[in-house]
């Protein structure tokens, strides 16, 4: 509220002003124009004051009825007609009403002659000039304005686009976190040899997900090696009967992704393709890198008997975290085609860099 009245008083003080310099300037003129013989006279003032006053008649007028009413309904016609209008008028009152009758019967010099059209043409001209220099300030202004709102909504949906994006971040299954941590307590009471290595795995991609992901983009190959990590970690829970590969064609060099982007796909794949009822499981993942300007990401895993469509839609959260950040970050640059074929589940994702 108090913004508010600062910019009401604001506005005013701009206006008021406005229209000091502006008697100022025609008071000078005036005196001017007599060899400064009116100086300690009272009717170039009086004469000067009934300019400014229809001048700013016609100049308000138009800033609060024609502009708001034709201007910006884009009714142009009824715009100029009126303008032209308003702007007859107030050179006729000038002329008619005020100007002529008070310089012919004050006592002394005559200002102006008697009435001719050069006279009213001279009062239309400088009454356009007012309004067309009040009415280009004002939309000058709120042109600004709109700049500035919408500059600030663009900040305002950013930040909700970052807010939103540091969301769906956050959504990395934390039972995969549990059940590592239960699977390595269960390595190092075997003593085994593995457990090091894991501990290591494990720390490499909590360091990745807490500290490298704050960018919106990070480097491929970084990427890659949260996935091996990651990948390392869902092994532990499977037996070497259910095989996993992953390839890798091209090079990543010196590209970015947005981080964290593969790994709900990757998931997923293990969920369905290397868990449960799936005695023939299997999960394939293949990196394509060898065109400059796209990456490419396609896998493939066996569907557990037990798995079904309208399960799928219940528990979709990884895949829909996925569309919408790819909406977000990479819009019309992407493609993402998912397939269930036969008890295969497809899932090939192409993304545009260019």
């Amino acid at each position: 509220m108090t913004n508010i009245k600062e910019i009401s008083r604001s506005r005013i003080a701009y206006h008021i002003l406005f229209w000091v310099l502006a008697f100022t300037f025609w008071l000078f003129t005036m005196f001017v124009a007599s060899n400064f013989k009116n100086i300690l006279r009272v009717e170039p003032v009086l004469m000067t004051l009934v300019f400014n006053l229809c001048f700013a008649a016609a100049v308000y007028f138009n800033l609060l009825v024609l502009i708001p009413r034709f201007f910006k309904k884009q009714k142009f016609f009824l715009y100029v007609f009126s303008l032209i209008g308003i702007i007859s008028l107030s050179a006729f009152f000038i002329d008619f009403l005020l100007v002529y009758p008070l310089s012919r019967f004050v006592q002394g010099e005559q200002f102006f002659g008697d009435l001719t059209f050069v006279v009213w043409f001279n009062f239309a001209f400088f009454t356009f000039i007012y309004v067309g220099v009040t009415s280009f300030l004002s939309l000058m202004r709120e042109w600004f304005i709109l700049q500035k709102i919408s500059f600030q909504l663009k900040d305002i949906e950013r930040e909700k686009l970052e807010a939103e994006l540091k969301a769906l971040k956050a959504q990395i299954n934390p039972h995969f976190l549990f059940n590592t941590l239960n699977n390595i307590y269960s390595l190092t009471l075997d003593k085994s040899d593995k457990a090091p290595s894991l501990v290591l795995k494990l720390s490499d991609l909590m360091r990745y997900i807490l500290y490298d992901c704050n960018d919106r983009y990070v480097l491929l190959e970084k990427e890659l090696e949260f996935i091996q990590n990651y990948i390392d970690l869902q092994k532990i829970r499977l037996d070497d009967s259910v095989p996993v590969q992953i390839g890798v064609k091209g090079d990543p060099a010196r590209r970015k992704i947005a981080p964290l982007l593969f790994e709900p796909l990757i998931e997923n794949a293990f969920k369905h393709g290397a868990y449960g009822k799936n005695n023939d499981g299997f999960v394939n993942i293949l990196f394509n890198f060898e065109n400059t300007n796209e990456i490419e990401l396609s896998i493939e895993n066996r569907l557990a008997s037990d798995w079904n469509k309208e399960n799928e839609k219940n528990g979709g959260i990884g895949i829909k975290n996925v569309i919408r950040r790819l909406e977000l970050l990479y819009p019309e640059k992407h493609r993402l085609v998912i397939k269930e074929d036969n008890k295969l589940f497809k899932v090939t994702l192409q993304i545009d860099l260019s």
